[in-house]
């Protein structure tokens, strides 16, 4: 848990999902990053340094996150976020996103069509890509078009997108994750 000159509060998280970070300023999450694997947590559930009080709302975020993570159904639609790092188009996008429900997904497509700029599917794609705040704005719910499963920004990539839809759909999830071979094409 450390706080800086901004007054950014930051919690980790042991999930059954891996080690978390959540970072609030003021009442807004700022930021939701998955940690790599192996990042020292306390214990299952947040650590909290005994100096800094989480507000009731904080606390019961941290505690969403963790019950999220083994199969719960949250909903983060409703959570307040700050959205200042983005432009004014990927804040639009954001929010759209923010709104898809738990256990369903949107192409990027549908996503463009949202926040009312039909055929831009590739900007929400960058947008997807500068989510700082995945899970709360569930960046993992938006697929490419013909069942493919597109990308994910973290240390574990599509894999982790993977993981976080089967949960949602309490299995397995009927989306095609791209060979290897064809994610380094797409990487060059």
């Amino acid at each position: 848990m450390t706080e800086d000159s901004e007054l950014v509060i930051s919690v980790r998280l042991q999930t059954s999902l891996g080690p978390a970070e959540i970072q609030w300023r003021d009442d807004l999450v700022v930021r939701f990053l998955w940690l790599p694997k192996g990042t020292k947590t306390k214990q299952q559930g947040a650590y909290v340094r005994p100096s800094v009080k989480l507000t009731s709302a904080q606390q019961e975020l941290a505690q969403d996150l963790v019950d999220y993570a083994v199969g719960t159904q949250i909903d983060f639609s409703q959570v307040p976020v700050d959205l200042s790092a983005g432009t004014d188009f990927q804040q639009r996008i954001w929010k759209a996103c923010q709104k898809i429900p738990y256990g369903e997904v949107v192409t990027y497509g549908e996503l463009a069509r949202l926040a009312g700029r039909a055929g831009a599917a590739r900007a929400v794609g960058t947008a997807m890509s500068k989510n700082r705040i995945p899970l709360i704005i569930p960046c993992h719910r938006v697929v490419a078009a013909c069942n493919q499963i597109g990308g994910f920004t973290s240390a574990e990539g599509v894999s982790q997108k993977k993981r976080l839809l089967d949960l949602e759909a309490g299995g397995r999830c009927n989306l095609k994750v791209p060979s290897s071979a064809y994610r380094r094409k797409m990487r060059k």
